[in-house]
């Protein structure tokens, strides 16, 4: 008898597959445009991979989608407030 994996077990793995297949598209020499598509996949791709990191395998879809929301909009508040007080630091190293 055959198991279905749960849904959060198989996100984790397809966005993995995916940052490998971006970081192989990556190394290769042959095509500008692949290489620019692969580094704009990996640029969305990664702060997913650090959302769906941060989830349990076993979980269903529901509880997972909710999580991965979270994450990503914290991680999208810490950017936020990244911007935003960058001005300032910069402002106290100068004389």
């Amino acid at each position: 008898m055959k198991s279905v994996k749960p849904f959060a077990e198989r996100l984790q793995l397809y966005v993995i597959i995916i940052q490998a297949i971006c970081l192989f598209l990556l190394a290769q020499s042959f095509s500008f445009r692949v290489y620019t598509w692969a580094f704009w996949l990996l640029m969305l791709i990664i702060p997913l991979q650090v959302a769906v990191g941060n989830i349990k395998p076993e979980w269903g879809a529901s509880r997972s989608i909710k999580r991965i929301a979270l994450y990503l909009a914290i991680v999208a508040a810490v950017f936020a407030l990244s911007i935003a007080v960058t001005p300032f630091l910069v402002n106290l190293g100068r004389v």
